[in-house]
C-alpha cells in the first residue's frame, strides 16, 4: 500500500498543503520551522491517531482554527483506491472515516496504516523507561495478531486494571477479588501474545542487525521479554499471597502493565555498551526486523517516516535504509535541511521525488 494523495489542513504552521507522494521515496526538504516534519506528523496521524512529538491536540491545530485534518487516497497493489481520514478538535476528540465510511475506532484506521517512524525521540525506545517498549511490543501484536481482536483484548484490560486499582485503594476485599480472576485472565493472555512476538522478532533481528552494521557481524543482538512478575510463580498464587502488599501501595504491583523488553548485543544490555552512533543503528535494525515480520505475518506493508535523516544517521546507514526499504517496496518520506539534500540523493539509487517546504507551503 502506498499513498499516491494526501491533503493536510491546519496543522501547526501548515493552513492547507495537497501532496501527490512517489509510490516510493519522497524527500521533503525545508529549513527549520518550514513545516516538513509537521508533513510526518500529519502522516504518523493516520496509524496512531497523535503525533511523535510530544504535543497535545490544541497544540497541533492553528491557534485560530477548531480542528485539523489529514486525508490519505491509497493504492494497493493495482486495486482500486481507498480514502482515509482523521479529523481532530482542540476538545481531544476526533472524527475517523476508513474508506469513506465513518468509523467508531481508531483502530479501523490504525490497522491500514502500519507506519514506522525513526525520529530523535526513536532511542528512547533504549533510553527511557519500559512503557515505550511496551508500546513498540503492544503496536507489533496489533498488526501481527490480525486474526484476533487485540484492541478489544488491551481495552478490557485497562478498564479492569483501572478497576481492580480503585478496589485496592479502597481496601475493598469483596471487590478486589471480584475483578482479580478477569485481571488474571487477561494478563496470560497478553503475556502469551507478547511472547509470541518478541520470539518472532528475535529471528529478523539477526540478520537486520547485519544488514545495518556491518561493522559488528560476528554480534548477537537479543531480545529479552522480562516479565511483570515472577515467571516461576503463579499470578494467581502470587496476587492472593500480596493482597495485603498492593492494598498498602493502593495499586496492582504484578502483571504485563509492569512489563519491560531488554535489548542486548553479546548478552550485555546495549544503553550500557553502545555509543549514540551505534545506538541508533541498533534502533533502524529493530525496526527493520519489525517490519519483516509484519511483511510476513500480515502481508502489511509499512510507510516509513524519518525526520532530519542526516542528522541521525551516518551516510552507511542511510544507504542501507533506502536500500532495504526498495528491497521491501516501501513508500518511504524522510526530511532534511537544504544543505544535507545532495549527500541523500547521492545515497539513493532509484527513482523519488523532492518537495520543498517553506512556510507551510509546497514550493514545487
Amino acid at each position: 500500500m502506498y499513498i499516491n494523495k494526501l491533503a493536510i489542513h491546519q496543522l501547526r504552521c501548515i493552513d492547507k498543503i495537497e501532496v501527490a507522494p512517489h509510490p516510493s521515496c519522497n524527500i521533503i526538504v525545508g529549513e527549520n520551522g518550514s513545516g516538513k516534519t509537521s508533513i510526518l506528523e500529519a502522516i504518523y496521524m493516520l496509524g496512531f491517531g497523535r503525533t511523535f512529538r510530544k504535543s497535545k491536540t490544541a497544540e497541533l491545530i492553528q491557534f485560530d482554527k477548531n480542528d485539523l485534518t489529514v486525508f490519505a487516497s491509497t493504492e494497493y497493489q493495482m486495486q482500486d483506491s481507498a480514502t482515509f481520514g482523521i479529523r481532530k478538535f482542540k476538545n481531544g476528540s476526533s472524527e475517523i472515516k476508513v474508506k469513506g465510511k465513518k468509523a467508531k475506532r481508531l483502530s479501523e484506521l490504525s490497522s491500514e496504516f502500519p507506519i514506522i517512524s525513526f525520529t530523535s525521540d526513536t532511542l528512547d525506545l533504549i533510553d527511557s523507561g519500559p512503557a515505550g517498549r511496551r508500546k513498540f511490543i503492544d503496536w507489533l501484536v496489533f498488526h501481527v495478531k490480525h486474526d484476533t481482536d487485540v484492541s478489544d483484548i488491551y481495552r478490557q484490560f485497562d478498564k479492569v486494571l483501572e478497576q481492580r486499582n480503585e478496589a485496592l485503594k479502597q481496601a475493598d476485599i469483596k471487590m478486589i477479588q471480584a475483578w482479580t480472576p478477569k485481571f488474571i485472565e487477561l494478563n496470560l493472555q497478553i503475556q502469551s501474545m507478547r511472547n509470541e512476538v518478541i520470539e518472532q522478532l528475535q529471528h529478523f533481528l539477526n540478520t537486520a542487525y547485519q544488514q545495518v552494521e556491518s561493522s559488528k557481524v560476528n554480534s548477537s543482538p537479543k531480545l529479552s521479554y522480562k516479565l511483570g512478575w515472577n515467571k516461576e510463580l503463579d499470578l494467581a498464587d502470587l496476587l492472593q499471597t500480596n493482597q495485603a502488599f498492593e492494598i498498602k501501595r493502593r495499586s496492582c504491583n504484578y502483571g504485563i502493565h509492569r512489563d519491560d523488553i531488554i535489548f542486548q548485543l553479546d548478552e550485555i544490555p546495549v544503553k550500557n555498551i553502545l555509543s549514540r552512533g551505534e545506538t541508533k543503528r541498533f534502533v533502524l535494525s529493530l525496526l527493520l526486523a519489525a517490519e519483516q515480520l509484519l511483511i510476513t505475518k500480515s502481508q502489511k506493508q509499512c510507510i516509513w517516516l524519518l525526520d532530519d535523516i542526516a542528522a541521525e544517521l551516518d551516510y552507511q546507514s542511510i544507504v542501507n535504509a533506502f536500500s532495504v526499504g526498495k528491497s521491501q517496496n516501501n513508500q518511504m518520506f524522510f526530511t532534511c535541511i537544504e544543505k544535507d539534500l545532495a549527500i541523500i540523493q547521492q545515497a539513493i539509487n532509484f527513482e523519488h521525488a523532492v518537495f520543498h517546504v517553506k512556510h507551510g507551503q509546497l514550493l514545487n
